[in-house]
């Protein structure tokens, strides 16, 4: 695997494209605007005059070349960027005040020269720098590069289509050059998608081989684990062989099946092994090899599941050959304790215990039997084993309740008058004399019950024992638990009697409170806005007056004399709720007039606040000195007339108030965002007028340093890269050589045109 790894590695490296030379930004269309100079619809608008039938301009603009000469800053772009003959590159540089325009095109040279000469200028890096100085150089000392570019485009298409136009020997320079272009472009493509596609096929090629690979060491193994699981199932057979020939009954089958179906599980074990030792499929036929792992794997999970359920079985075997003699003997030895204990238990209480011996006598008989299948059947001994264990555990229990069911018989008529002691001092502390219930009714059928206890008792029945004693029980518990309830009922009542008065005064006061404030809000708003909650306030205000005419009924029933607590209960339960219900009510009530004056207040801040935001603003426009750039009068609003009317009128119309505010609100934030608008724009123009200055004082020392330093020497041209450059704000012209010069000038065979100017 690792030297699969190392392989594509390799070969990864042979796909990886040479690094661009540091510095050079990567190409983003016909516009790369890295120094920002364009907006997006600028930009756009730029591109699509960029392609013409001839030539394609690509225009970059960038902060600084950092100190790189701007004709090599282009080279590098023109070369790192692939550009054919038909392409043209505008390098616009922002801090440096620099472009260059850079080109492959000898046809378009000749006819720039043309060009130049007719206009009165020269041949080579000077035509290029007379064609900048013409059309970009004017738009830029005003800040217009969008300008500047588009003129500029549409030149240079212009004077290209005179040089497709002319005929001879330029015409077909120019077409040569073109088909060249063309030509590297198209190769350039071929490379390109050769190479993805030979990456695609060695990647294919590699996830085939891992894959297939793989998938066969994954038959491998599953190999061995059949092999494992032949040696794991000849071991459960090993296992047997104590058993078989000697075991019968239950044991005897168990085995037998065992047996058998372990025999048949090793055949077929050994047949898909023998199976898979054949020729395995191919590592590229990863279909076929994942449907034989698949299929094995399967079989190995189906083949490991049954083995473990068989040796289940076995561990059962086992299990009772060890423990079942071992448990024989335990029943027979604690056999002669639970006799002694039984003859106690008679000679304590008088009591025959039939029912307990019985229980004694078929577990001795259980005990036998368990002895006799012990040697031949330990399946079948340990089954009747376990059944007896379990009747001695019952037979423990029972001689345990005897005594003390006998006790709690005895002491029952203490138990009962305790219980009735208890109910008749709470009756008496409570005044419960008259209550519905019937404690002491539960207490006599406690004791009619309490003398059926006897007679199962002596004959050891202690199943109907234990009912009875249970019953017992609960008779009593409820007895005095309805008792108690009863007291605390006729407490619960008093205290919530009291509860639904308070409740009822803050109620009823609350109810004034709020129809005062309703009359106050007929006052200031018309019927509709007050109607709906003042029926609201009137339903419950009835219904608590029917709530109430009810406390009388519920005094009466709560008294001792009536004694029906249970009743009064539930009556105050759902008077209560009536009160929580009321004062929910009566506050959605107090919201809904809160919320009346709200929404005036809204509208009253409203319209001061808007008379506040229009003054503030009109002292914006006056202290820029642009009042007369815009007029409004709030006073000749039709909305400010309109709400001024209405909020000095009652009852007010909140929705009419609310539709008048929106547009009154809306006409003033016109007005406001207006205002914005146009002191940005002053702000903007402000801004533009100090960079022009700037600018200008720039260019001019520029200039006057250039003045001093000399007149600069002209490039020449042969057919390779020529340079020419001017200053746009006034500068010479003239072009640079490329000894160290900043305009790159100079000659060099076979390479780019390039000219540049600066502003």
């Amino acid at each position: 695997m690792k030297k699969y790894i190392a392989l594509f590695l390799m070969l990864s490296l042979l796909w990886v494209p040479g690094a661009y030379a540091a510095g050079i930004p990567a190409q983003q269309g016909f516009v790369t605007d890295n120094a920002e100079l364009f907006s997006s619809a600028e930009a756009a608008s730029i591109s699509a005059t960029a392609t013409g039938e001839l030539l394609t301009i690509h225009v970059l603009t960038v902060d600084s070349t950092n100190g790189t000469p701007a004709d090599k800053y282009a080279d590098k772009v023109y070369d790192s960027w692939k550009l054919s003959t038909r392409d043209l590159l505008l390098l616009i540089s922002a801090g440096d005040q620099s472009i260059e325009l850079n080109f492959l095109n000898p046809d378009f040279q000749s006819s720039l020269n043309t060009w130049s000469k007719n206009q009165g200028g020269s041949s080579g890096s000077s035509a290029i720098q007379k064609l900048l100085d013409t059309y970009f150089i004017p738009y830029a000392k005003k800040g217009d590069f969008t300008g500047g570019t588009k003129a500029l485009i549409n030149a240079i298409h212009s004077i290209g289509d005179r040089a497709g136009n002319t005929g001879g020997t330029a015409g077909s320079g120019s077409a040569a050059g073109v088909g060249n272009g063309v030509n590297r472009s198209s190769s350039s493509m071929f490379m390109i998608a050769a190479i993805l596609i030979g990456a695609f096929l060695i990647l294919l090629l590699l996830f085939v081989m891992v894959t297939g690979l793989r998938r066969r060491k994954q038959l491998s193994e599953q190999q061995k684990q059949l092999s494992n699981l032949m040696v794991q199932a000849n071991r459960a057979l090993e296992s047997l062989n104590p058993f078989q020939g000697i075991v019968q009954g239950k044991t005897g089958e168990l085995v037998e099946g065992i047996s058998k179906r372990l025999s048949a599980k090793l055949v077929e074990i050994s047949a898909l092994q023998s199976e898979g030792q054949g020729v395995q499929p191919a590592f590229y036929r990863l279909a076929a090899l994942k449907t034989a792992v698949k299929q094995l794997q399967l079989s190995e999970a189906s083949f490991r599941a049954a083995l473990e359920e068989e040796e289940k079985h076995i561990a059962v075997i086992s299990e009772a050959d060890r423990n079942v003699k071992q448990r024989i003997t335990e029943l027979k030895e604690d056999t002669p304790e639970l006799e002694e204990q039984l003859q106690g238990a008679v000679k304590e209480t008088g009591y025959e215990l039939q029912e307990i011996v019985e229980e004694l006598k078929e577990l001795a008989e259980e005990t036998a039997k368990a002895d006799q299948l012990e040697l031949f059947d330990p399946i079948a001994a340990q089954e009747v084993t376990e059944d007896a264990q379990e009747r001695q555990e019952k037979i423990e229990q029972d001689l345990k309740d005897v005594d003390l069911y006998d006790d709690k018989l005895n002491k029952f008529p203490t138990v009962l008058a305790a219980a009735r002691a208890k109910i008749t001092g709470i009756i008496e502390q409570n005044s419960l004399h008259n209550m519905k219930v019937k404690p002491y009714e539960h207490l006599e059928l406690a004791r009619v019950e309490s003398l059926t206890l006897e007679a199962p008792l002596r004959i050891g029945d202690m199943d109907e024992v234990r009912r009875i004693g249970a019953s017992l029980d609960l008779l009593l518990d409820e007895a005095v638990a309805m008792t108690e309830q009863q007291a605390l009922l006729r407490q619960n009542n008093r205290r919530d009697l009291e509860t639904f008065r308070t409740t009822w005064s803050h109620l009823k006061q609350r109810r004034d409170e709020l129809q005062a404030r309703i009359t106050e809000a007929r006052v200031h708003f018309e019927e509709q806005h007050v109607a709906t909650v003042e029926n609201i306030l009137m339903e419950w205000s009835t219904r608590l007056r029917e709530g109430a005419g009810e406390v009388a009924q519920i005094e009466n029933w709560t008294s001792d004399e009536r004694g029906e607590y249970d009743k009064a209960h539930d009556a105050l339960e759902r008077l209560l709720s009536l009160q929580d219900e009321a004062g929910r009510q009566y506050d959605g009530v107090s919201e809904s007039l809160n919320a009346l004056n709200e929404r005036l207040d809204k509208v009253q801040r409203l319209f001061s606040e808007g008379q506040s935001r229009v003054e503030t603003t009109q002292r914006m426009l006056h202290s820029r000195g642009l009042s007369s750039r815009i007029r409004f009068e709030l006073s000749l609003l039709p909305e400010y007339s309109q709400l001024e009317q209405r909020l000095s009128s009652r009852p007010y119309n909140l929705e009419e108030l609310e539709s008048i505010g929106r547009a009154y609100d809306a006409q003033i934030t016109s007005f406001v965002n207006e205002a914005n608008r146009i002191v940005r724009q002053k702000e903007e123009e402000e801004r533009l007028a100090q960079l022009a200055m700037m600018r200008e004082q720039q260019r001019r020392a520029q200039a006057r340093k250039r003045m001093s330093s000399g007149p600069p020497s002209s490039g020449g041209f042969g057919g390779g890269r020529s340079s020419g450059g001017s200053s746009w704000g006034g500068g010479g012209s003239g072009g640079k050589s490329s000894g160290g010069s900043s305009w790159g000038g100079g000659s060099k065979s076979g390479g780019n045109s390039s000219g540049g100017s600066k502003w």
